[in-house]
């Protein structure tokens, strides 16, 4: 008997309370461009399967390439799953030539304060089958990104500046727009931030503009309500809360993987499990955890499809799709006319938080003073601090349009495309601190 023979024999032959079989296919091409010329290129490919059976909080997982002995083994068993051949092609000579004339172009804008410019453009596309017992279900993920970060220098000051475009299907002209007005926007606020002040310090509102995405709801609350972080301890603040109110009542929290066009997209977890609305604090009170297969068993109810991997060689756990607040009805002339004196954050950078108690520091990497009610000054490397659940019991003024920031979310050694939103949000009081 083969290897693959073994596996699948082991797979069907062992007892548990319910198994799953998780096949991919995926390629990846990349371009990396520093000091105004191409660093390197690469491609990848991966093409294989991933074996788990769960028992209690135990979870038994082997994986194997995907060979036709594999295949063969499987359709004994009656399984054949028949995924596509991903692609991941783009033109490399006339995605190196924009590179090129970008940098140089940036270069000729910055008057001669861009000490370097790193870019990265990425794309990678999976094609997925999940076999879990129930149901055989197909999935696809297609990513394009691209990513600027501009240093400038002057004197002894020096500056960074940083920004994306992410795309879920191929797209050619208007990603290369929204390319080159993110790369002058940057450009720019690097070169301003040479001159900006620094931020006050102590408690002051603070105004979060909607363009900032949801970084802060995603790592102040939303990793805290990931049901194995409750379960295991990590976040108790929030265990045994379900039905509770343990934020003000302007706020409602929603994870929506089914939103589409967006860089936590899906319609199926990996675990094969329809994604849905998933509402998990309405109006202040606590109504879910986002929970994958496993958890939902000691949940003792159903997954609500937020069992996440990055890989067949993963297992899959509890993870975020598209998180936000959902919005209010302020505008912004009114949120800013409240905040009367403090800071407004356009663009939030990296940070840390404590889920056993919620208590977060985030960067700030692009802010403004608020004076009299009225936009001031670009400020910089200004930081928040605060704690997640005490702020979300203050909020009180929420404006209605949600704002949107993709990125790739970390957690126990596995990254996942992620989207978080925030309508324009007046926190009442934050603890700023500059340099």
């Amino acid at each position: 008997m083969t290897n693959e023979g073994k596996i699948v024999t082991e797979f069907f032959n062992g007892k548990c309370d319910f198994r799953d079989i998780f096949f991919q296919s995926s390629k990846t091409a990349g371009i990396f461009f520093t000091l105004s010329k191409v660093k390197h290129s690469e491609t990848g490919a991966v093409k294989g399967a991933g074996f788990r059976q769960v028992s209690g909080d135990f979870s038994h997982l082997q994986n194997c390439e995907y060979t036709p002995d594999l295949a063969d083994a499987l359709l004994s068993r009656g399984i054949e799953i028949g995924i596509r051949e991903p692609e991941a092609d783009f033109d490399s000579d006339k995605m190196k030539l924009f590179l090129k004339e970008l940098d140089g172009s940036l270069r000729e804008r910055g008057r001669g304060l861009v000490e370097n410019i790193d870019i990265s453009f990425g794309v990678g596309d999976s094609a997925f089958g999940i076999f879990n017992g129930r149901n055989t279900v197909m999935n696809d993920r297609y990513r394009m990104k691209f990513f600027i970060s501009v240093i400038t220098a002057r004197g002894s000051k020096k500056e960074t500046f940083s920004s994306s475009v992410v795309a879920v299907e191929p797209q050619t002209v208007d990603f290369m727009d929204n390319c080159l007005k993110k790369s002058e926007f940057a450009l720019d606020t690097a070169v301003a931030l040479l001159d900006a002040g620094s931020a006050p310090g102590g408690p002051m509102p603070v105004l979060i503009k909607n363009e900032a995405g949801g970084t802060l709801i995603h790592e102040a609350i939303g990793h805290s309500l990931e049901a194995d972080a409750v379960r295991h301890g990590i976040s108790p603040v929030y265990a045994g809360a379900i039905g509770k109110k343990t934020a003000s009542s302007a706020v409602t929290v929603i994870d929506d993987p089914t939103l589409p066009g967006k860089n936590g997209s899906y319609l199926f977890d990996d675990e094969g499990i329809a994604a849905k609305r998933s509402v998990l604090i309405e109006k202040g009170i606590l109504k879910s955890y986002l929970t994958d297969r496993k958890e939902a068993l000691f949940l003792k109810t159903e997954s609500n499809g937020h069992g996440r991997r990055a890989s067949f060689k993963d297992k899959p756990i509890p993870r975020m799709g598209i998180t936000y607040l959902a919005g209010g009805e302020y505008d912004f002339g009114d949120l800013l006319k409240k905040a009367g004196k403090g800071i407004l954050v356009k663009k939030m950078g990296g940070g840390q938080v404590n889920p056993a108690n919620g208590d977060f520091v985030f960067e700030v990497t692009e802010g403004y003073l608020i004076e009299g009610g009225s936009i001031g000054p670009l400020i910089r490397r200004a930081t928040l601090a605060g704690n997640g659940p005490e702020l979300l019991r203050k909020i009180k003024y929420i404006g209605g349009e949600v704002g949107w920031d993709n990125g790739t979310c970390g957690k126990d050694g596995q990254g996942a495309p992620v989207s978080d939103g925030m309508p324009d949000t007046l926190l009442p009081e934050v603890v700023v601190g500059g340099e």
